[in-house]
């Protein structure tokens, strides 16, 4: 465990640990500091994967950590002005997140599961909270709220602060279900709680402003390394379980398809300003500077402007599709975020070997459920990933 304490200028340090030289740069990690089992507070001492994970990073970076605490609903805001370098907490990948900086490859992924008190005879199944006089309580301003909400509408959403407090409220009996993760439900789970079965699957990755593009490409490399020898993993099945543990290859495509969902995330955003703008949906010209982009800075040019030419119809389809989005963000704000995510997703395209149809398939389809992506689209662009693709010129 890695000692705390506040200074004055809003950053938590360690306490007494062998650490190197105060001379070394210092390394800002962002911590909530209460979300268990990534990153969470216990005797005045921070514990957790992303604590273990930052601390390693900072080490072989040759950098001196310092914690800076941020809360669920001001992680964008704390991004934007750069109160840290790195927010390392179980950070979910999320759309308007990426408007303000660049999302590292994932380290795990989770499913949302709602816990119920184990006596309760009422609630059999996930659709039987959706109900009125139902009470669900789950993190302010977190990713759990924004999921639960358009999962639950009929039901009370009591939103709470201190996500320390959120199973608090079940165990007490102010509220009827409380919604967590499938890593945070490892720790909240007890005989007199039963957990309904979890429904979607979430990326966790680490956030860095969007200023520090020189720090985000290292971490990446980094976290390659950390996967390739196996020490990542160790890490992940020691605080998530073994059922956390993948593989380096499997990993990778995890990477590449978590980009790929959040760039979509995104397109409902984007037909929302190109509507408010007065610009078609479909625009040939900024296509082809995609892809002349993407092919650039590739090291299998073909390969990568083939699964473009497939996001590109994805994202198009999305777009027509989506319903009416509240992003007020401007469509030069949504390019750049979909840069920062273009120069990730490359490298990791780059990275990735083309694995069957069916490593693909099965990556992709859990992912993309939900988005606005037939099963027939999920199966070209995963037959185009395996590397069977023809490069022809955008028509």
């Amino acid at each position: 465990m890695i000692a705390w304490a506040a200074i004055s200028s809003g950053c938590l340090r360690r306490g007494p640990a062998p650490i190197a030289s105060p001379a070394l740069p210092v390394l800002r990690v962002g911590t909530s500091a209460d979300y268990a089992p990534f990153s969470s507070e216990r005797d005045g001492a921070l514990q957790g994967m992303d604590i273990e994970v930052a601390e390693r990073l900072g080490r072989d970076l040759g950098m001196r950590v310092e914690y800076v605490r941020f809360t669920w609903p001001g992680l964008a805001a704390a991004t934007r002005r750069g109160a840290f370098d790195i927010a390392m907490s179980g950070v979910t990948m999320r759309p308007e997140r990426a408007l303000v900086g660049y999302y590292t490859r994932p380290v795990a992924s989770v499913g949302t599961v709602a816990l119920v008190r184990a006596d309760d005879a009422r609630f059999t199944s996930v659709d039987a909270l959706d109900h009125g006089g139902v009470r669900i309580a789950v993190n302010a301003g977190g990713h759990l709220e924004r999921v639960a909400r358009p999962r639950f509408p009929a039901a009370t959403l009591e939103p709470v602060a201190d996500n320390r407090a959120v199973l608090q409220r079940l165990i007490d009996g102010r509220a009827d279900a409380a919604v967590t993760d499938t890593a945070e439900m490892q720790v909240w789970l007890r005989p007199e709680l039963r957990a309904l079965p979890a429904f979607g699957v979430d990326y966790k990755a680490y956030l860095l402003p969007a200023d520090r593009a020189d720090l985000a490409p290292r971490v990446d490399e980094w976290l390659v390394a950390r996967e390739t020898d196996g020490w990542l993993d160790e890490v992940r099945v020691r605080w998530l379980g073994s059922a956390a543990s993948t593989a380096p290859n499997a990993a990778q495509r995890v990477a590449v398809v978590s980009l790929i969902r959040l760039r979509l995330e995104l397109m409902p955003a984007v037909a929302a300003a190109k509507q408010a703008a007065g610009l078609p949906i479909e625009d040939r010209a900024q296509e082809t500077r995609v892809i002349a982009r993407v092919r650039e800075v590739s090291s299998q040019p073909e390969r990568t402007a083939a699964v473009y030419r497939q996001l590109i119809e994805l994202a198009k389809a999305v777009q027509r599709s989506a319903p009416a989005a509240q992003s007020t963000a401007s469509l030069d704000e949504l390019r750049a975020a979909l840069g920062r995510i273009d120069a990730q997703l490359v490298r990791d395209l780059d990275r990735s070997p083309k694995g069957s149809f069916q490593e693909w398939y099965g990556a992709l389809q859990p992912a993309l459920m939900g988005s606005g992506v037939d099963n027939a689209a999920v199966g070209r662009l995963a037959a185009v990933l395996t590397g069977n693709f023809t490069d022809t010129a955008i028509e």
